[in-house]
Parts: C-alpha cells; structure tokens; sequence
C-alpha cells in the first residue's frame, strides 16, 4: 500500500510539473508571438494574458485587445479573447468569442454581437504540422454599420477539413439560415418583388483541390480544382441547388461545368429583368426556350459550361470566363 501510494504522488507530481512547465511554455509561446509581430509592424495591445486549467486544460484568456496590420487598413477590438486546449492534445485549440466586438475597415467600423462565436482548429501532430480541421461557428449574430446598414442570421457554419486519403484535398461546407439582409439592398436589384430582404437558407458542401498541402510551409495555396457537392438556396420566391466540377489551369481559367436546378424559374426571369440582364422585349423568347429546357415536373437545369476560356448558358454564349487567380 505505501508503495501504490508513493507512485501515485510520483505521476501526480511528473504530471504536475508537466502542466506547469506546459503553461508557462504556451504563455510564453503567444507573449513572443505578439512580440515577434509587433517587431513586424503590428499593432497589438493588451491588458493581460494569462493561462489556467490545471489539470487538464491549458486555458489562455487576453483581455482587453486590439489588433491591427502594419497598413493599418482595419483594426479588431475585442474585451477578450480565450483559447483552450486541452493538455494532453495541445495541436487542437478552440477560440471563444465576446458577445460584442468591433471592426474596422478603413473609415467604416463595424459593431458585431454574436451568440456562442467559436473557432475550432486542429494540425496534425507531426514535424510540418500538416492542417487536420477547422470550423466557425454563431449563433444568433447581427453586425451592424456605423454607415447606417446591418445584416443579421440566426446560425451559421464554416468548416474545413483534409479529404481522408487524398493530398492536397480538402472537404469544404458552410450554411446560414435566417439571413437577413440590409434595409434597401434587395429593391435595388428586385423591382418585381421576387426577392425578401431575409435568405431562408444558403448552404454548400464541396471539395477543393489546392496546388500545395496546408502546413507550415505553405506559403500562398491556390486552387486547382472544385467539386460542388451540392448549392441550396431558398430565398423568397426562389429555391435554387446545383452542383458540377471545376478544374483550373495556372492562368487560373476554370474548365468544367456547373449545372443549376430550379422549379421556379418564372420569378427568376422577372428577377433577370428587373436586374437589367434580360431586356422586357425577349421575355416571350426566353419563357418560351425555359418551357421547352424544362421536364415534365416543370424542373429547369441550367448548366453553365467553362470552356477555352469562355463561358456558356447551355447553347447560349456568355462570354470570357472569369479568372480565378
């Protein structure tokens, strides 16, 4: 008994010293950090940091901070910021959110309140630290301009992570619902009253194809190809999905195509002429080319094609296809 007892106090004593020589290591870790990058030009400021959790934990909270770029372009202003890990799996991190922080884009700042806004983050745990995983997620959010607009949504979703087996590939998905959108915006480009002011629901799920893994030595990642998975969109009279593929070459030129679903392709016509992308006089041409496009259940696919570095709407030329780096 004495001796269980003995190696209990001895693993208890190795773990201790280790959690407090890992939380001075990570205190130490974001305090040079900062350094390093206020030596760069960074503007960083703070009124405390410090790291808590023993024993299981290593909990890094930084109050009252600001930071901003060395062109001072924007600025972010936060009364907190916390980061936790836990101390036996260090290379995943979680990042906790105020309620209420504030942005700055030149001479614009931009008061965000969010409910629940984490970041997660994950690096696999090897010499490149070779990315895992990443997800942003709010609950219900409201940002809102010192110019006199605001956007606002009751949950939304980001995530990124490696595609299992496949280098250089990465599994992409992102959703809001109950998006609504500033006061005046829709009118501008929806005469007709297709549109509302608030999105239903956006998602998408897909895959990206980079030129280079995700690691410490990544420097300037761009896209070689996307998979679209699936598109959703329900907004106001509209429910749109699509999906397709997309490769791109070095000139950044895509090559694929992109096919769009919609039963309610009617409101989408009045929406085109109200937008100033159809005239009035080739509604009855258009309407009738739809009816003709569409199946039996009043179904309309509308596939986009890039090819040769131009872009079709089915049989219908629309021009250069945009460059994508």
């Amino acid at each position: 008994m004495r001796r269980l007892t003995f190696l209990v106090l001895f693993i208890a004593a190795v773990y201790s010293g280790y959690w407090f020589f890992g939380a001075r290591a990570v205190k130490d870790a974001a305090t040079n950090g900062i350094a390093t990058a206020q030596q760069d030009g960074w503007q960083i400021d703070y009124s405390d940091l410090s790291t808590v959790g023993f024993p299981s934990r290593f909990d890094t909270t930084v109050n009252d901070v600001s930071v901003s770029p060395p062109d001072g372009l924007w600025s972010w202003q936060a009364p907190f910021l916390q980061v936790f890990a836990l101390s036996y799996q260090p290379n995943n991190v979680i990042a906790a959110f105020p309620p209420t922080q504030t942005l700055r884009f030149g001479d614009e700042t931009l008061r965000i309140a969010a409910d629940g806004l984490r970041a997660s983050g994950g690096v696999r745990a090897n010499t490149d630290l070779s990315f895992k995983s990443a997800t942003v997620e709010a609950g219900a959010t409201t940002i809102t301009s010192d110019l006199g607009w605001a956007v606002a949504l009751d949950r939304a979703l980001l995530a990124l992570r490696e595609t299992p087996d496949t280098p250089r590939s990465y599994d992409v998905y992102a959703d809001a619902d109950q998006l609504v959108l500033p006061a005046g915006f829709v009118g501008q480009i929806d005469t007709q009253d297709t549109l509302t002011d608030q999105i239903t629901r956006v998602a998408i799920d897909g895959r990206v194809v980079l030129d280079q893994p995700l690691d410490r030595h990544a420097v300037e990642p761009l896209p070689e190809a996307f998979e679209l998975r699936s598109f959703t969109l329900d907004w106001g009279q509209i429910a749109l999905s699509a999906k397709g593929d997309v490769t791109i070459d070095p000139a950044g030129i895509p090559e694929g195509r992109i096919t769009f679903k919609t039963a309610e392709w009617r409101p989408l016509i009045d929406l085109a002429v109200s937008a100033g992308l159809i005239q009035s006089g080739v509604v009855p041409t258009v309407t009738n080319l739809a009816n003709a496009m569409a199946d039996d259940g009043g179904m309309l696919e509308l596939p986009i094609s890039f090819q040769s570095g131009f872009m079709s709407l089915g049989p219908l030329p629309l021009g250069p296809a945009p460059r994508l780096r």
